[in-house]
């Protein structure tokens, strides 16, 4: 099979093609500079070729003699405009999909949060559910994992945990953080789920992908306290808004301000699965639970 990971030198990307590549799938990597392809170790076993969402001038050339495609595409961290740039590019994507004749596309998402109005949605997953929508539109099968926190080394919400507890040996936790329940997932289980949605027969739709174990975002922090033995207090605090945890917690990552803000706002819902979904992984293939994924992206 040949399949075009678009957005491969992202985190998810970057760890998808040599997955892909030990099961004996020949990747195409799509990146909007080709160069970055060179900075990983699996750069001279794949094509690289240009494939910017925003560009369609260069899709029909990358999606040439694909047969499945993985869409990895999040424009959050680009500016207040991501929303509309994310929504042109799966649109994009979807009319020249549609023209090659890909026979199926699988897009990761977020975990949307259980309940409420798509109004009270984050800016970050109304635009996740909106690119679903519009990728889904076209006559391409289109099967979207909506996956919880990531923990791998590299994850920005990973490497959000790791810089407020290896910073912050006191936590300031507002009440809306302690209220929402989140459903993380270890990394390993979405590149199997990733690479088993490849290998099933095409399907659309959508699946959740958790841990199987629900908790606060603040217990979260605990969990990650004890497992990396770092000495850190939670301390609930009230009145603070999420944007103003932001703009503090934005100077002490290396991620851009955009994409910390995003992931903030959407720790304000409830983020966990509608229950086990086994069909996601190959028959007896075990879950990771939490402390063992985060020693895992601990000794990554």
């Amino acid at each position: 099979m040949t399949v075009l990971v678009v957005g491969s030198g992202g985190y998810l990307g970057s760890r998808l093609v040599p997955a892909l590549l030990a099961r004996g799938h020949r990747v195409r990597a799509g990146v909007t500079d080709p160069r970055r392809a060179r900075a990983h170790g699996w750069g001279d076993r794949v094509e690289t070729v240009r494939c910017d969402v925003l560009d369609p001038g260069c899709l029909p050339g990358a999606l040439t003699g694909v047969d499945s495609v993985v869409y990895l595409v999040h424009r959050m961290g680009s500016g207040p405009g991501f929303r509309a740039e994310d929504a042109a590019g799966a649109a994009a994507m979807r009319e020249a999909m549609a023209t090659a004749g890909v026979r199926r596309c699988v897009y990761v998402s977020g975990l949307a949060p259980s309940g409420g109005p798509r109004e009270a949605l984050s800016r970050h997953m109304s635009s996740r559910l909106e690119v679903e929508q519009l990728l889904s539109d076209g006559p391409t099968p289109v099967f979207t994992l909506r996956a919880g926190i990531v923990l791998g080394s590299g994850s920005v919400g990973f490497e959000m945990m790791r810089t407020l507890c290896e910073r912050l040996p006191v936590q300031p936790v507002p009440r809306w953080m302690r209220g929402s329940r989140v459903e993380p997932v270890a990394e390993r289980d979405v590149l199997e789920a990733l690479c088993h949605a490849l290998e099933v027969a095409p399907r659309t739709g959508h699946g959740d992908l958790g841990c199987g174990e629900a908790l606060t975002y603040s217990a979260l922090l605990g969990r990650f306290s004890r497992v990396a033995g770092l000495p850190t207090v939670r301390v609930p605090v009230f009145g603070v808004p999420w944007d103003l945890v932001a703009a503090g917690l934005s100077p002490l990552m290396d991620v851009d301000a955009g994409t910390v803000a995003g992931l903030i706002e959407s720790l304000r819902h409830e983020m966990v699965t509608a229950g086990p979904a086994w069909d996601l992984l190959p028959p007896g293939w075990e879950m990771t639970g939490i402390d063992d994924a985060l020693r895992r992206a601990l000794d990554d």
